[in-house]
């Protein structure tokens, strides 16, 4: 018999837009909860951005897997009304927008957690809730160039370069998570919710713990390898990653690449040494390695017990046989799709298919209902353009 989920009953009002705030809410929901997502007329932003059909870009998806969508004006007296109601239900809030905004609106924290005082409610930002960049966008580009990541993966010649997919988003949406988490064990001993503040920049320095304090412990000086020879090397038909981390790791590299005399080598004779010399022994290791497919290193480098892999795509990662092993990936029939491969949440239960996402205002009518709207009512929101059904 499967357990009920964690989250089972508990119920989210989703208002947040983009990808950090609807991730969080899609994770409470694929754990149980019944998300609740609030679009304004035209939709979340988010629907448009990159490739897709109606309104189901990558992002859009995977923000907001397993959720109702009510769309319905907040500007206009009538939507906030039906917030309201909705809110005096919810355990959770979940909004995204500049401080200002939801005051506003009359709905920011203050004064639906004096109404409401057993909600949860998240607050997500780009630079926190005051100070001097208040008011800032915090896009991922700007937060990736602002908090020092461009920088940790710069290129060779030391140029900044954006990392390739929303990372301070999805490490914002990942700690806000946990933090919702955290502020219901608190309510289920106290009986009291809270205002959870988040901002992306709080989050991307979190993250980066390791690097930051190493930064100031080297204060501006570079800080020594890690572990030498170690990178990403290109093969006769691909490319493989190799890490040296013990002393007993690269004298078994050595007999691998058919070089002993490295061994012995005073350039390369411990780690320290190793790192003295990085650039020259990377570069040794790459000729080495550009000779034969990356078949034969990774199965020489295994046998050997060297840290090792193959760089894959993501059809090779999700198609390898330990992948489908563990069952990490469920199908998804997301309208107005094919079914495709979509990655389970890890920790919730395997096997059944994954919940898709909604079109916009596509459960206006039954969420308006549920709060104890008439239809003659939800027909008069409908004709004045305040709600929308999808």
């Amino acid at each position: 018999m499967l357990e009920p989920d964690a989250y089972a009953g508990l119920r989210v009002l989703d208002m947040s837009q983009g990808v950090a705030g609807p991730y969080c809410a899609a994770l409470l929901g694929l754990q149980g909860a019944d998300v609740v997502k609030v679009e304004p007329p035209g939709g979340d932003w988010i629907r448009v951005m990159g490739g897709g059909q109606a309104g189901m870009t990558p992002l859009a998806v995977a923000s907001n897997l397993g959720k109702r969508s009510l769309c319905i004006d907040a500007r206009k007296p009538q939507g906030r009304e039906a917030i309201e109601r909705l809110a005096a239900q919810a355990d959770v809030l979940v909004e995204n927008f500049r401080p200002s905004v939801m005051a506003r609106l009359g709905l920011d924290a203050a004064a639906l957690c004096a109404r409401h005082p057993a909600l949860v409610y998240l607050s997500i930002s780009g630079f926190g809730a005051s100070g001097p960049w208040v008011d800032k966008p915090g896009t991922d580009s700007v937060l990736q160039a602002y908090t020092g990541l461009a920088m940790l993966n710069r290129e060779a010649d030391g140029r900044p370069r954006r990392i390739g997919m929303l990372v301070p988003d999805t490490v914002s949406a990942l700690y806000a998570t946990q933090a919702v988490g955290a502020a219901l064990y608190a309510r289920s001993r106290s009986g009291r919710g809270r205002h959870v503040q988040v901002s992306l920049a709080e989050c991307c320095a979190a993250f980066q713990a390791a690097p930051i304090y190493e930064s100031a412990l080297f204060a501006g000086r570079q800080a020594p390898p890690t572990a030498v020879p170690s990178g990403v090397f290109r093969t006769l038909d691909g490319f493989i990653t190799l890490l040296v981390l013990r002393q007993d790791m690269w004298e078994r590299l050595c007999a691998a690449l058919g070089r002993a005399e490295w061994r012995t080598a005073g350039d390369y004779i411990d780690n320290s040494a190793r790192g003295r010399n990085a650039a020259a022994l990377n570069a040794a290791t790459a000729e080495q390695l550009a000779g034969q497919s990356s078949a034969h290193w990774i199965a020489t480098l295994e046998a050997a017990d060297v840290l090792c892999a193959e760089v894959q795509d993501y059809a090779q990662f999700r198609d390898h046989p330990q992948m489908q092993h563990l069952g990490a990936f469920g199908q998804l029939a997301q309208p107005p799709y094919q079914p495709l491969p979509m990655p389970y949440v890890p920790g919730t239960p395997r096997g059944g298919p994954i919940p898709p996402a909604p079109a916009t205002g596509q459960h206006t009518r039954a969420v308006l209902a549920e709060i104890g709207y008439a239809p003659g009512e939800v027909a008069a929101l409908e004709r004045d353009g305040i709600a929308v059904q999808g």
